[in-house]
């Protein structure tokens, strides 16, 4: 099924919608997003993705009218639609027009686009390759994602999946899309600086913390690749392992039993 594309104010046949050549989302990035699924057609953690989605907007400063109550609404309305056990919901937000390319206009443009979407095996995990880069305006979920972008063609020649990201200076903070964890003695480590807090995250540290001891702060590359287990989540991944940063393997190669239990945890208490 071709879902509907949320676009100026109504829900409109997906060949129907474009993007103008001046928008300053298109022109220079300067918009925001936000993702998260529908499962069986209940919004899964809605709420967080919105608060996310509206402070993001905030911080980038782009103005529109839009309240939580309404995105709701909204997201409700094509959840009502769903034909599919698992959708993918994106709301994008941009400046908008810009007459001279540069300055908006002042007239934001709000866009939701729902589709299709299946995840990856959980036991299949991840190889990362490691990059000193720190994202700017990294609490911010930005349409900038050029840095990831452009390095993803070595990343997979070099036979990896995604990027592990960290600087001398602060360490690990994140991948390309997704947060970070690893397990040492039994105790869980999350990089707590110069990330994008993830709602998945945020989850994961809850659940975890009844269970396990979570400490959240500074890690070094060296933590992650000496780690008995290492993990990222998000909205696209649940909780899935890592296996190898730059070629060297993590633990024994395979998904680790705090990774196990954490995604079975997760899975659980998705609602």
């Amino acid at each position: 099924m071709a879902y509907p594309i949320y676009y100026k104010g109504a829900w409109q046949d997906p060949d129907k919608v474009s993007v103008s050549i001046k928008d300053v989302g298109f022109l220079r990035g300067f918009g925001i997003f936000d993702f998260f699924r529908i499962m069986e057609g209940n919004p899964i953690f809605m709420s967080d993705h919105l608060d996310r989605f509206l402070s993001s907007a905030a911080k980038m400063g782009l103005p529109h009218s839009y309240t939580k109550e309404h995105l709701g609404a909204l997201i409700q309305e094509i959840a009502a639609q769903s034909v599919d056990p698992c959708l993918g919901v994106k709301l994008v937000l941009t400046a908008g027009f810009s007459p001279n390319g540069f300055d908006p206009s002042g007239d934001s443009e709000l866009y939701i686009f729902p589709g299709v979407f299946s995840f990856a095996e959980p036991t299949s995990g991840l190889r990362l390759i490691s990059r000193e880069y720190k994202r700017e305006m990294a609490d911010i979920k930005s349409l900038n994602y050029a840095f990831a972008l452009r390095e993803m063609p070595a990343v997979r020649a070099a036979g990896g999946d995604d990027l592990i990201y960290h600087t001398p200076e602060f360490g690990v903070s994140e991948s390309s899309r997704s947060n970070l964890f690893y397990v040492k003695d039994g105790v869980i480590h999350t990089p707590g600086d110069h990330i994008l807090e993830g709602i998945t995250r945020k989850k994961v540290i809850a659940l975890a913390s009844s269970v396990y001891e979570v400490r959240v702060g500074a890690c070094s590359l060296a933590d992650f690749i000496n780690a008995d287990e290492v993990f990222t989540t998000g909205s696209t991944k649940r909780v899935l392992p890592i296996f190898s940063i730059d070629g060297k393997q993590i633990g024994n190669g395979k998904r680790g039993e705090v990774t196990e239990k954490l995604y079975q945890l997760l899975l659980a208490n998705e609602n």
